[in-house]
């Protein structure tokens, strides 16, 4: 009686055991190199913008739920002496959601995104501009489908779409991939791009070959210590048919939860630098500053944004 006791226990056990699941799957080729982009080209501006965004439920300023949210925001820019003003709102509901942003040039954009719910292990988002109906798209990506690959899919909405297809084989650790784009009003292909990325906890590196093979881009970043408080980042880039190098190099620091600073130089001496702090958790300030170090007798450039969530 025992041992048949014990024999019932343990496949009652086996059958309740929770199923692996498999791991990660590689990166989009789109977000090859991303990180190292990310050090040397995100807040960095030379603009003066203020956003200014507002969370509700059904209207009312209440705490929300993932579930269920609204999003108001405002945001306005001034480029030298010119001003612009682009006025958005996001409603979501569970893994649907739904933009809709307008600005004073007359042009309004509606984005409709769908998580895996609507279609299993797939994401769709459709996009909508008026009165330029040309740069609509529908995405259709696929990332589940496959255990070591990736694929998404982009047609343009008009008479004679831009068809880009894009798709990634390997795991999260290393990753091959390819980008096509097909024109079908000239039946031929445009864009053809090719990459490798390589991730590590440590170290992200990428080569890609873009541009019908007429750019060459290398990308290494590397984060120091266990908690990548520092990094630094170097990027490569050659144009063949010209037979010209250019080189950025940059450096991020975080000094503690509510600061962050930033610098780059490239070979032509530019040099920037970025502050960022935090004035509260969904608020931010940033405030940029480039040199042109081959003339120092210029006036440096300086760029100032505020991002308030009240």
């Amino acid at each position: 009686m025992g041992n048949s006791h014990r024999r019932k226990k343990k496949r009652k056990n086996k059958s309740t055991r929770p199923k692996q699941e498999p791991g990660p799957r590689p990166r989009l080729f789109c977000d090859f190199g991303r990180i190292a982009n990310d050090l040397l080209r995100k807040g960095y501006n030379q603009d003066q913008i203020l956003s200014i965004s507002t969370h509700s439920c059904n209207g009312v300023m209440v705490p929300c739920t993932l579930h269920h949210l609204q999003t108001l925001t405002s945001r306005a820019v001034k480029h030298g002496r010119q001003s612009t003003m682009q006025l958005g709102a996001r409603y979501k509901y569970k893994n649907a959601a739904i933009d809709v942003n307008m600005d004073t040039k007359s042009s309004i954009s509606t984005t409709l995104t769908l998580g895996g719910e609507f279609l299993p292990s797939t994401h769709v988002k459709a996009s909508v501009r008026f009165p330029d109906c040309n740069s609509s798209k529908l995405n259709l990506k696929f990332q589940h489908f496959f255990r070591n690959a990736t694929l998404l899919f982009s047609v343009g909405l008009n008479r004679s779409p831009d068809v880009m297809l894009s798709a990634t084989i390997g795991t999260s650790s290393i990753a091959f991939g390819m980008e096509s784009k097909y024109k079908t009003a000239s039946r031929s292909f445009t864009q053809y791009d090719a990459g490798i990325s390589v991730t590590k906890p440590t170290c992200d590196a990428s080569i890609i070959l873009a541009e019908k093979c007429d750019l060459l881009r290398l990308a290494y970043a590397h984060h120091f210590g266990h908690s990548r408080k520092i990094s630094a980042v170097a990027e490569v880039t050659r144009r063949l048919s010209k037979n010209k190098n250019s080189l950025a190099v940059g450096v991020s620091c975080i000094l503690d939860n509510l600061t962050t600073v930033k610098a780059k130089l490239n070979n032509q001496g530019k040099l920037q630098a970025l502050l960022i702090h935090k004035i509260k958790p969904n608020s931010c300030l940033n405030i940029s500053g480039e040199v042109d170090m081959k003339a120092l007798d210029k006036i440096p450039r300086i760029g100032l944004a505020l991002a308030l969530m009240l």
